[in-house]
């Protein structure tokens, strides 16, 4: 029974009813001490939610729903050196408490289970879910993963003052005839667009794929040049503590700026990624469910369709990053509604394994048609019932489905795109493409070439190429320091020198900020396992697809002392594979060559034994020749797992862009 005590302050509560609070509605008064306790338990869960920096540093990345693939568990103790015990049944270890103050008395006073993660000590009665549990034995905090914004290039607030934000709703409401023009096109009405907070405004391009990215010459109006955009808000959960009873509103924490004109991406504001969704402020305190799509027509259609709350992926890429994961955390079910194709149901997949299976269903907008609607937007523009779309949604399946019927419409997707499938290719490098048919997840690539053939110049330029592509890049750098190395591709990304032209650092900061790009924090010799934590972090965090490891005798400098040197990049090269296999990302590893007197390198001049090139799919070696013309450099492919084509590109390099390209009015030459 409620305390009487308690009953002034609850009907104050409820006489918020008929307020503009975004998350209370009116209630029978019949209902309201029957729904109290669970109201207030999701009040509680969504402020849990709330977005803010003590949050993340709380927040172990990994969501309470999170159930571990099959070993993953016990793969994670053994490399802690936590070594289990057997315990009373065959899912269940004896481990040592993470909490306890180590006593022989209470050595293995915990259990975990292997399948869930979740684990209890009996000393000390602590227990947790496997995030809890990674978070209190390998310090999440220390894997020392940085972008661009922490290595100082461009801002981290708003360009405009948050009164002028939050006229940008009233500015479309103005302009009766782009709100015409909107509603035609994609079918998405007014009263829509109203209540996810879309607006108008100025914007200069910033965008770091556009095709002005870098190009915008000595002209500083050309720069400023602003065009009229859409304006897609994020929002996120914010409690006024100044007000008695904690009320619960929502604030914007970031613009995304479409063009009028095609609805492409102008610019984000502030750049750098912030907590926040798209429409997150519709998702009710009582509202135990939400879609996650593609993009913000794709939300704005489903949500009018189905009267589902719908929210849209926070960047420009299938990325879900660790910012906006505790937004998450309350609902008990989600729907994953992303393009159905390769790349989309790919990353549909990846999501929810980091939601948690349990909670997630798939949507797959062709239901089966072969020549369907590949996303929501284009099934409202054709008429189809996006409600009975949302019904044939799936949970994700068992990893040991063989049953044809099952995969047929996986196939379908690869055959139907085969670019998705190839990988994602080089812009400056046709040959390249031509050769090897792009770089393509769950596959090794082994570089190596003579000192001063520019091996970290072609990989920082053919990572800007993966990331305005939409692919989360890792560097691993542990020869070169981050800021040289950030410095020398956003001169890259500029194509031009920046000292000639250093008014437009801050445009280009900002474009180059915005790109899924991450540096590791290590420098020198770096012991593997702390490798792999890193490389797992960024892989669940930030959603990478393409780690590079620069290079791979730095990074062992002063290990071999201890054990033989062979033994130790052979384990090495092992571990790096078990990463590209199991969370299906491209790993570049750049491993210098031999000391020998041949003039053309081979495979067999990859330092170390065998087992270097054997566990590459890729091998690729610059190679540097002395002709009566001068030296000539080849981009030499020596080992191609995909389909076996071989061949040797010429390229020069470019001093004004610090950029490798191929030689022109040359072709490839076979090997």
């Amino acid at each position: 029974m409620m305390s009487r005590y308690f009953l002034p302050f609850y009907n104050r509560i409820f006489s918020l009813a008929g307020t503009n609070s975004l998350f209370f509605k009116k209630t029978p008064n019949s209902l309201l001490i029957r729904n109290f306790t669970s109201h207030y338990a999701k009040k509680a869960s969504a402020k849990e939610s709330q977005t803010n920096s003590s949050l993340l540093r709380d927040f172990s990345g990994i969501s309470k729903h999170y159930i571990p693939k099959e070993g993953e568990v016990l793969n994670f103790l053994n490399r802690y050196h936590v070594y289990p015990k057997p315990a009373t049944n065959a899912e269940t270890k004896r481990i040592k408490c993470p909490n306890c103050r180590p006593k022989k008395s209470n050595y293995y006073s915990a259990t975990i289970n292997l399948k869930s993660g979740v684990y209890n000590c009996q000393v000390c009665m602590k227990k947790g879910n496997w995030g809890d549990y990674v978070q209190l034995v390998s310090k999440t905090d220390s894997f020392q993963i940085i972008n661009a914004t922490n290595l100082g290039f461009g801002r981290f607030s708003f360009s405009r003052s948050q009164s002028e934000i939050e006229e940008f709703p009233n500015a479309l409401l103005n302009n009766p005839e782009i709100i015409e023009n909107f509603t035609k096109e994609h079918g998405i009405t007014l009263n829509t667009l109203q209540e996810y907070k879309v607006g108008i405004a100025k914007y200069h391009n910033i965008n770091p794929a556009s095709n002005v990215s870098g190009r915008i010459g000595n002209s500083i109006n050309a720069q400023r040049a602003e065009e009229m955009c859409f304006t897609f808000p994020r929002t996120a959960p914010f409690f006024d503590d100044s007000r008695e009873e904690g009320f619960l509103d929502s604030k914007i924490t970031r613009i995304k700026a479409c063009s009028i004109k095609n609805d492409e991406l102008v610019a984000f504001d502030p750049p750098s990624s912030v907590g926040g969704l798209f429409g997150y402020h519709l998702a009710k305190l009582e509202c135990d469910t939400i879609i996650l799509t593609g993009n913000e027509f794709d939300a704005m259609a489903v949500y009018q369709e189905t009267n589902i709350p719908a929210t849209c992926l926070p960047n420009n890429v299938y990325q879900l990053p660790l910012e906006v994961l505790p937004l998450f955390e309350r609902f008990s079910k989600i729907y994953l509604w992303l393009d159905d194709d390769v790349e989309g149901q790919g990353a549909a997949e990846k999501f929810a394994q980091k939601l948690g299976i349990d909670r997630c269903l798939i949507v797959n907008t062709r239901c089966g048609r072969l020549n369907g609607p590949i996303n929501a937007s284009q099934a409202l523009a054709t008429g189809q019932s996006l409600l009975e779309i949302l019904y044939k949604s799936k949970p994700l399946q068992h990893d040991q489905i063989i049953d044809f019927e099952g995969i047929k419409e996986a196939v379908y997707r690869e055959i139907a795109n085969p670019a998705q499938v190839c990988g994602v290719l080089s812009k400056d490098l046709p040959g390249l493409n031509k050769i090897l048919k792009g770089h393509r997840p769950g596959e090794i690539t082994i570089f190596t070439g003579p000192t001063g053939t520019g091996k970290t110049t072609i990989l920082s330029q053919l990572s800007l190429d993966y990331c305005r592509s939409g692919v989360s890049t890792l560097w691993g750098s542990f020869e070169i320091p981050n800021v040289r190395l950030a410095k020398k591709m956003l001169q890259q990304f500029a194509e031009k020198d920046l000292t000639k032209y250093p008014e437009e650092f801050v445009d280009l900061a900002e474009k180059f900020q915005q790109l899924p790009m991450y540096f590791l924090k290590f420098y020198g010799s770096t012991e593997i396992s702390t490798i792999i934590d890193a490389m797992d972090h960024a892989i669940h965090a930030f959603d990478v697809r393409h780690i590079i490891i620069d290079n791979l005798q730095f990074m062992t400098a002063d290990q071999g002392r201890y054990i033989d040197r062979w033994e130790l990049h052979d384990r090495i090269l092992t571990s790096l594979r078990r990463v590209a296999t199991e969370k299906n990302v491209h790993i570049t590893i750049v491993v210098h060559p031999k000391k020998d007197d041949k003039e053309l390198l081979d495979v067999s001049s990859v330092f170390g034994t065998a087992k270097v090139t054997q566990e590459a799919d890729n091998v690729i070696i610059l190679q540097r020749l002395n002709t009566e013309n001068g030296d000539v450099r080849l981009l030499d492919i020596r080992k191609n797992r995909f389909d076996g084509t071989l061949a040797a590109i010429p390229i020069e390099f470019e001093v004004e862009s610090l950029k490798i390209k191929q030689t022109r009015n040359n072709r490839s030459v076979q090997s």
